[in-house]
Order: C-alpha cells, then sequence, then structure tokens
C-alpha cells in the first residue's frame, strides 16, 4: 500500500485521540517493498512485529534505520509542520506503509536482532535511534518533535548521500515515560453540591440521634391521628350511617303475601266482561 505524506502524517488526525496509550506506526524505505503491512489503522503490537518482520525478510536495503520516539501518539503527527524533515523523506520514498494505532510496545530491538541474523549485516548497518520524549504539554511536546525531527533529519541525509543510499525506516512509539492523562470530571457548583449533601447528611444523622435518645412514651411520641386522618374517619361514619338508615328503611317493608296474588273476586270478574 503505497501512502502519500498526507495519508502518513495528516491522515492520522482521524483517530488522533482514539487511544491514549498507543502509538502510530511508520515504515518507508528507498526501494520497492514486495510485500505490504495490513491496511487496518489499529492493530496489535504483535500483529505489526509480525508483518514488519515478513516485510524485511528478503533484506531490501545494506542500511536500517530503527527511531524510537516516547511517548508519540497519532495526534503529534496530525501536521507536517511538526516533522518536517519526516515528512520530506516521506515524500521522497519509494514505498512507505503506516498504521495510525498499535496497542501495546513495539520492540525495536528484537526487529534489529531479526535484520542482522537474517540478513547477514554488521551492527554498524543496523542503527537504533532513540530520540528525547515527547512531553505531555501541547507546546513542549511541538517543540521536542521539532529537535527530534531535526535530528532525525541529519541522520537520513547522512545515509542518502552515501555511496548506496539505500536504506529502510521505521518511526514509531518507544516505551512510554508519563502515564496517559486520564479524564476528570469537573462541575461548577462541586464545592456547594458537596456542602449540601454534606448538610443534609449531618441532619439526617442528627434526626436518627435524638429518635434513639427520645425516652418519650409512644403515643407522645409519635402522632397517629394527624388532621386528614380524622377528617377521613368523620366521613366514613357519616356515609356509614346514610348506607345503615337506606338498608334499614328497606328492610323494615312489610307486603303480605297476598298481595301479589290475582283479584278473583265479583267486582274483577264484572271488570273483564
Amino acid at each position: 500500500m503505497r501512502l502519500s505524506v498526507a495519508a502518513a502524517i495528516a491522515g492520522f488526525c482521524a483517530s488522533a485521540h482514539a487511544f491514549s496509550d498507543s502509538s502510530p506506526f511508520i515504515l518507508f524505505s528507498t526501494v520497492k517493498l514486495d510485500k505490504s503491512i495490513s491496511k487496518d489503522q489499529l492493530q496489535s503490537s504483535s500483529k505489526v512485529l509480525e508483518a514488519t518482520k515478513e516485510v524485511l525478510a528478503s533484506c531490501p536495503t545494506n542500511s536500517y534505520i530503527l527511531v524510537s520516539q516516547p511517548n508519540l501518539n497519532a495526534a503529534h503527527l496530525s501536521s507536517k509542520d511538526a516533522v518536517p524533515d519526516l515528512s520530506n523523506a516521506l515524500s521522497h520514498a519509494s514505498t512507505s506503509y503506516s498504521v495510525a494505532e498499535i496497542t501495546g510496545e513495539l520492540d525495536l530491538s528484537s526487529i534489529a536482532a531479526y535484520i542482522r541474523e537474517t540478513c547477514k549485516l554488521p551492527s554498524s548497518a543496523v542503527e537504533v535511534l532513540e530520540l528525547w520524549p515527547v512531553p505531555s504539554s501541547a507546546v513542549g511536546s511541538t517543540e521536542m518533535l521539532k529537535k527530534n525531527d531535526f535530528e532525525l533529519g541529519i541522520l537520513l541525509d547522512t545515509y542518502g548521500a552515501s555511496v548506496d543510499n539505500s536504506y529502510t525506516v521505521i518511526y514509531t512509539g518507544g516505551h512510554r515515560t508519563e502515564k496517559p492523562q486520564t479524564y476528570m470530571a469537573e462541575f461548577t457548583d462541586s464545592a456547594a453540591g458537596h456542602s449540601e449533601l454534606k448538610r443534609q447528611l449531618h441532619d439526617v444523622r442528627g434526626i436518627r440521634r435524638q429518635e434513639k435518645n427520645d425516652k418519650r412514651p409512644l403515643f407522645e411520641k409519635y402522632q397517629f391521628f394527624t388532621p386528614g386522618i380524622f377528617m377521613s374517619l368523620i366521613v366514613l361514619i357519616i356515609l356509614m350511617s346514610i348506607l345503615y338508615a337506606g338498608i334499614s328503611a328497606l328492610s323494615s317493608l312489610q307486603v303480605s303475601y297476598g298481595a301479589f296474588d290475582k283479584d278473583m273476586g265479583p267486582a274483577a270478574q264484572k271488570k273483564q266482561q
């Protein structure tokens, strides 16, 4: 996968703050490499290490530069102005690969040992450069990145001016000297909220303590008949009285058994005629 300078540097903006404890990975070479690294922009260090060894197994160049930048993350490379020499080297590279986020620390010493053993190169052909750690502050990080980039640029110019200027560079974050910043919740009225909560808790504890020490009789200590309960009882008594009167009136009605019998007397017969 051939990446342009914008894809290798500015392309990190999309996931610049995805993981505060991750670091970017850039590999570029002055020659054309046959194999490529996965296009996934979030990979583990073990996966990237394995892919890097596969790419370098053919020993494409005579020199290798492994650059370790402690505390580096993708946000630091979101602008080409922060690392102009690195950007210039990427623009002239024949092949370049990048991974925006690598979880875990990539062991450059194991890569250096693998190159020396596989390619049968002397120690001077594989150079491991550890730059100064990037501070956590925004202003300090920009200044340190430019300083480290200038040092890296001098080294790349030295290799480029050699007779055989074929070289491969691996640029990634090293071990972390500072813990990643974590989110701390901030509230505008946090002090007032804590004071109010403490006051309410103190009041509740004080009431419970008074109740525990109160030795008065039960009916003096608690109010069992409130005005609402008393009014409800009065209304209930009135309604029950009305219901009792109604039931009593219905039950007092007396009707003879013959009241509903058919009248068969002479008057009824004459009426039917």
